[in-house]
């Protein structure tokens, strides 16, 4: 039991970046850098009419030399000297990963809603230019979705904000679960959502749209381990226009919401 915990214990160790480094260093100070020292040393130290013989006997120096007893000391310190330096080598670059993984997560974190998981509104601006010189430019289709929860304020002042946060969290998986690849959604605002459909014309986003506003109304929010509510949404559509910039898409998809509330919630409205 004790050797099983103990070669664990050196399996781990040896799993260790740093250490892993710090080993092949010693191997290589004592086996490589220490014996071609040696010859080196012992090559510079012959006439040039010896250097031929000595060339020929080059292994035999080096198992005599290099590796008896009496030059030991000095394999052992250049194996120390390079384990230390690979060690070192090691440590930095381990800390450069550790950066880098850093960086990308705070850039994540820079552009993604922390409770939805989709993109923040931050990053909206930027993404949907994108799309509309993609649009512009060749000529493709391109479509705007806004997604509002119905009377979410009712609901927040009677479940809680926990409550409501729980549904905001759940909106973001549908999304993510409905999006195709290239298809991008974003949080707009407090209970607004915003989905970017490269490629699709607005009424074939409407066929999209029908399936979100479907697995929200299907869907079953559990409360106070009893409570059990369905909560709907409102959807607004817009395709691009040529030429429009991105607030005046923004606003047409915004009116479609507006006009789908008027008609009664927990429907779409679209607007070519």
């Amino acid at each position: 039991m004790e050797k099983q915990s103990f070669m664990h214990s050196l399996c781990n160790w040896m799993k260790s970046v740093t250490w892993r480094w710090v080993f092949i260093g010693c191997l290589l100070g004592y086996f490589l850098i220490h014996p071609a020292l040696m010859v080196a040393s012992h090559l510079m130290m012959q006439s040039g009419t010896e250097i031929s013989l000595t060339f020929n006997n080059l292994i035999t120096t080096v198992l005599s030399k290099s590796f008896s007893i009496q030059m030991m000391p000095w394999g052992v310190s250049f194996a120390l000297i390079c384990a230390f330096a690979a060690g070192l080598l090691g440590r930095i670059r381990q800390a450069n990963t550790a950066l880098r993984e850093s960086e990308r997560r705070y850039r994540e974190l820079s552009i993604t809603d922390d409770l939805t998981k989709l993109f923040n509104s931050r990053s909206l601006s930027s993404r949907l230019q994108n799309e509309l010189d993609r649009a512009q430019r060749y000529g493709h289709a391109l479509s705007l979705l806004i997604l509002d929860f119905d009377n979410f304020k009712l609901f927040n002042d009677i479940y809680g904000h926990i409550a409501g946060d729980k549904v905001l969290a759940r909106a973001g998986e549908i999304l993510r679960r409905s999006l195709r690849k290239t298809d991008t959604a974003f949080r707009y605002g407090g209970e607004e959502f915003i989905a970017l459909l490269p490629e699709t014309t607005v009424h074939e986003a409407m066929k999209f749209a029908e399936r979100i506003r479907l697995a929200f109304a299907e869907q079953e929010f559990r409360f106070n381990n009893k409570t059990q509510l369905a909560v709907t949404v409102s959807i607004g559509l817009a395709e691009y226009v040529p030429g429009e910039d991105s607030s005046t898409f923004i606003d047409r998809a915004d009116q479609c919401l507006y006009a789908a509330k008027k008609k009664g919630k927990n429907c779409i409205f679209f607007q070519v």
